[in-house]
């Protein structure tokens, strides 16, 4: 609760979506995703990062009647990355590297609604910190951000597995990118 009013949040369960946002379609998707959950749930969505289509999931958000409840997170100074996961409950990272890596978030408990890679997989499916989906597929994506947006102790399960990755594999700290972080 502290980092979402540290980022001007409002007190919501929180799907914090990273970028970078370089393609419309998954934009769109994001975005209907979200409007899925959001008809089934009470539910927030912070945008973090870059990239041309950053605002086509607001847009999108608009048009389909959930644009309220999207928030666009705007980069500053280093450090604060932490908060920014912090306040997120479910983290859709982006398909490419973006301003927080998979490794921050999972170390900051936070479960995952990835894209499916390689990486991914590795981290996220062994010890069930979240879910893989199939890149494009908006059915799925809301799907399983509605399992744990509506399933708090489901989150939580995640969120212990998410840090024990974070603790267990150092040698996936290379993922790590240089975090840039967010005010409102």
């Amino acid at each position: 609760m502290t980092a979402r009013s540290l980022l001007g949040l409002a007190g919501i369960p929180t799907i914090l979506a990273t970028g970078p946002f370089w393609d419309r379609s998954e934009a769109e998707q994001l975005a209907e995703a979200f409007a899925a959950v959001r008809r089934r749930c009470v539910a927030q969505l912070a945008i973090f990062g870059t990239g041309k289509h950053r605002t086509t999931v607001l847009r999108r958000a608009y048009a389909l009647g959930v644009g309220s409840d999207v928030h666009m997170l705007k980069s500053c100074s280093a450090g604060w990355w932490p908060d920014i996961v912090a306040a997120a409950d479910v983290v859709a990272p982006g398909p490419e590297p973006g301003p927080i890596s998979l490794m921050d978030i999972l170390s900051a408990g936070r479960p995952v609604v990835a894209p499916i890679d390689p990486t991914t997989v590795r981290l996220v499916v062994p010890a069930s910190a979240g879910s893989v989906d199939r890149r494009g597929d908006m059915s799925q994506l809301a799907a399983s951000l509605l399992r744990l947006m509506s399933n708090p102790s489901r989150r939580d399960r995640m969120a212990c597995r998410a840090i024990e990755v974070g603790r267990r594999d150092p040698m996936m700290m290379r993922l790590a990118h240089p975090a840039e972080t967010v005010v409102r």
